[in-house]
């Protein structure tokens, strides 16, 4: 690691977790995580990272970390479905009609993330034995994403499409011959699309005695049939720079 023992990385959080098993068959368990990671060491580890911009300059490498979500939330709801035999439903119900429509419970597991930052390449500032790794795009103050970008309007046919255009691409720029980029390694003002899934099950348990069970489940992983954005160009060289592009 040619970058030790030069790296670091801060990571503070609040973390709230919510495990409780209700009356009447309701359980519920929730965590939700707010934080923030801040560090140098993408830039200064082997492997496919090019190294730090400038090794004489290492305070230009503090940024968030490419895995950097502020806000995650999972959650896990199971309800056993109050019908059959001993229930508020069908509650007298005998033993074949308790064999169809009791034991029945629905289950949802719930992800909500946040997109990790992005960051913006840009030409490489010098060749042969310059001391730093690749270059940064310039940017300038502003609202680096697109006002008027609609993720529901995103078009796969033709992904250059104006409506495609997720960054403010006014404000970028590539530097110049022999001069280093302005932009930090990444950004939490404009990140990559978060997570949102939905998974349901339906189960039904049958009892044939303390021992034996019979289960049958149907199970639909992400149920609402979520499609995530993705693919955000961030090369300052690159004729779709600012487009989504998957």
């Amino acid at each position: 690691n040619f970058g030790a023992p030069l790296g670091f990385a801060h990571y503070q959080s609040l973390q709230i977790t919510v495990n409780r098993q209700f009356a009447k068959g309701l359980s519920a368990y929730g965590n939700f995580v707010w934080s923030k990671n801040l560090t140098n060491t993408r830039s200064l580890q082997v492997g496919d990272n090019p190294g730090a911009m400038d090794y004489y300059n290492l305070r230009l490498e503090k940024a968030p970390a490419e895995y950097d979500q502020p806000r995650m939330v999972k959650a896990y709801i199971d309800y056993e479905l109050p019908i059959g035999r001993g229930k508020a439903v069908a509650g007298n119900a005998g033993r074949f009609a308790n064999l169809l429509v009791g034991g029945w419970s629905v289950s949802v597991i719930t992800n909500y993330f946040d997109g990790a930052p992005i960051g913006f390449g840009g030409s490489s500032p010098l060749a042969g034995g310059w001391n730093g790794g690749g270059n940064r795009a310039n940017i300038a103050p502003g609202n680096m994403r697109a006002s008027g970008f609609n993720k529901d309007a995103f078009s796969f046919a033709n992904t250059s499409a104006p409506g495609n255009t997720y960054l403010n691409k006014s404000l970028f720029s590539d530097p110049p011959p022999l001069t280093l980029g302005s932009s930090a390694p990444r950004y939490t003002q404009v990140r990559g699309f978060g997570t949102i899934n939905e998974d349901i099950g339906l189960q039904k348990n049958v009892r044939f005695s303390e021992k034996y069970r019979f289960q049958l489940r149907a199970e639909l992983l992400d149920a609402f049939n979520r499609h995530n954005l993705g693919g955000v160009n961030a090369s300052i060289t690159s004729p779709l720079f600012g487009q989504v592009t998957s």
